[in-house]
């Protein structure tokens, strides 16, 4: 089985997107230490490919400010929503989720303890009897789920599973389905399915579609009616936002092939129009035209640092002078990016070696 570029960057940008479910905030390093995690080792430039998460619609709850005691988060809104039912119970929700994420993103700041003490004293302005009793054990089950999710996501692959497509996709699914395991080990089904039930949802639909895509023993029209076979298990605002996403991907790469042909900006703002109001249009032209300004310094930045591996420097030298490059080149926010575009250089050149 060979998978194709795009689904091998989809598959790179995919592990993120699955050690992203558990570690987009992180644990105080006096309570837990974390170690590089194996399934991002290299993540995929944002510009490159489009996400993979899908865009649930959510309501939007009242805006309330965060404790102004509580480092990290003065002066923002309380994510999320913390809410009883008619009959005082705590209301399980995707929303729930969002409350506890935001709260516990500043425990590398203030703490883990000040960070729980902060919002258990949200959540007694907030909730009535008994619903705060059960957010009390819930907030333990969180805080216990994740602490197992993050030595779960910390184990190493192995050569084989690093090195080739095959390898990966099916580290990927074990990963998955290992943590979707992990999630039914600390909560209740209904706990677990309003917490994580669109997550999951889409997940499965992304490495089944990973998985189609990478066979070879079907037509290209057997693999499209077995993505829309796919798509169609999806929840129905999901299907709405992947329609909306293959769409946005269709654009994207016609739009593309009309730069590379040579075509003039107006060119291009007729063929977005055709899909996009005015607003939109004047957005994306500006985004491609920070995207190609950017690739071009790259390119700059490549040519410079390919001079500098001719001059005899040592490996500190040359490191000091690629570092003194990208300072020159990008500003601070760019400078994840370059690393993060370096890093898939070198292991594209890397596989590119021939062994001995």
């Amino acid at each position: 089985m060979a998978l194709s570029l795009r689904s091998t960057a989809a598959l790179i940008l995919l592990a993120g997107c699955i050690a992203g479910l558990t570690l987009y905030w992180r644990w105080p390093a006096a309570e837990l230490p974390i170690a590089p995690v194996a399934l991002t080792a290299v993540a995929a430039p944002l510009s490159a490919t489009p996400s993979l998460a899908p865009q649930t619609i959510r309501p939007t709850p009242p805006a309330v400010s965060a404790p102004a005691t509580l480092p990290g988060l003065q002066g923002t809104d309380v994510d999320g929503e913390l809410k009883a039912d008619s009959a005082g119970n705590l209301q399980l929700s995707l929303a729930l989720r969002d409350y506890l994420d935001y709260f516990l993103s500043a425990a590398d700041q203030a703490g883990l303890e000040t960070v729980v003490e902060a919002m258990l004293a949200d959540a007694r302005r907030r909730l009535p009897e008994p619903a705060l009793g059960q957010f009390m054990d819930l907030l333990g089950d969180y805080m216990d789920y994740k602490r197992a999710s993050l030595a779960l996501l910390q184990q190493p692959l192995s050569t084989a599973q690093q090195s080739t497509p095959d390898g990966q996709l099916l580290a990927l699914q074990r990963a998955f389905e290992q943590l979707a395991q992990l999630r039914r080990a600390h909560f209740s089904s209904a706990a677990t399915e309003a917490l994580f039930g669109a997550e999951e949802a889409y997940g499965r639909y992304t490495l089944d579609n990973l998985a189609l895509m990478a066979r070879d023993d079907l037509s290209e029209h057997a693999k499209a009616l077995a993505q829309e076979r796919l798509r169609a298990q999806l929840p129905e605002a999901m299907r709405a936002s992947e329609a909306r996403q293959a769409q946005a991907q269709v654009v994207r790469a016609q739009t593309e092939t009309l730069w590379q042909q040579g075509v003039s900006e107006e060119q291009v703002r007729h063929f977005l129009a055709l899909t996009y109001d005015p607003p939109t249009v004047d957005r994306l032209l500006a985004e491609q035209r920070n995207e190609r300004a950017w690739q071009q310094r790259y390119a700059t930045y490549q040519q410079e640092l390919a001079s500098l591996q001719g001059t005899g420097l040592s490996a500190a030298d040359q490191q000091q002078e690629q570092q003194r490059l990208r300072q020159r080149l990008f500003s601070a926010a760019d400078q994840h990016r370059v690393e993060t575009y370096d890093a898939i250089a070198a292991k594209r050149q890397a596989n590119q070696q021939p062994e001995l």
